[in-house]
């Protein structure tokens, strides 16, 4: 399951290209950071997204793309701290929420986890990557009615999602064995 998770949190690269008030220089680098971690060259990431801090250094997408590289590393404490720097920044950051929320999911603070993810769709109510989330940590939980009911809902919101499939898999996976799995 954490793996699905992982995989739907690299969503987050291509929400957090930047924009605003930011110097074009900074998000130039983040983008590269972006491109570079798609291509898993995780230092070449590193270093492009300091970079572009150092442009700007309350950037929050950068901030939050640095969060993620540090979470794929199992760095989970050095993920929490730049989530939390992210969100001083902008507050609103969808794509910070979400990765706070993975971030508590795998310290196992699933009610924490839950929060954060909520906080995600408060502000977004179309973003599929905390959608997936809730419908993982109900999955985790054995919560399948809540596992179901966003699953119902990230299927109004995307039909096509290519998460949908495994995500109904593990679903009736988890029914078929019934409880005390």
């Amino acid at each position: 399951m954490r793996g699905v998770s992982v995989l739907a949190l690299a969503a987050c690269l291509s929400g957090c290209l930047g924009g605003g008030a930011v110097p074009p220089e900074a998000v130039r680098m983040n983008r590269l950071g972006v491109e570079r971690l798609r291509v898993g060259d995780a230092e070449g990431a590193r270093a492009a997204l300091q970079v572009s801090l150092e442009y700007q250094p309350c950037f929050a997408d950068a901030l939050a793309n640095l969060a993620l590289l540090a979470y794929r590393a199992g760095q989970l404490e050095r993920a929490e701290a730049l989530v939390v720097q992210a969100l001083d920044c902008r507050p609103d950051l969808v794509q910070a929420h979400n990765l706070g929320g993975a971030v508590a999911r795998a310290q196992g603070r699933l009610e924490e986890a839950e929060a954060r993810y909520l906080d995600a769709l408060a502000l977004d109510p179309g973003a599929l990557d905390p959608r997936r989330n809730l419908v993982l940590l109900g999955l985790e939980r054995g919560d399948l009615g809540a596992a179901e009911e966003q699953l119902r809902r990230l299927t109004a919101l995307a039909p096509d999602d290519a998460w949908l499939q495994p995500l109904r898999a593990a679903l009736a996976e988890l029914r078929a064995a019934g409880p005390g799995r």
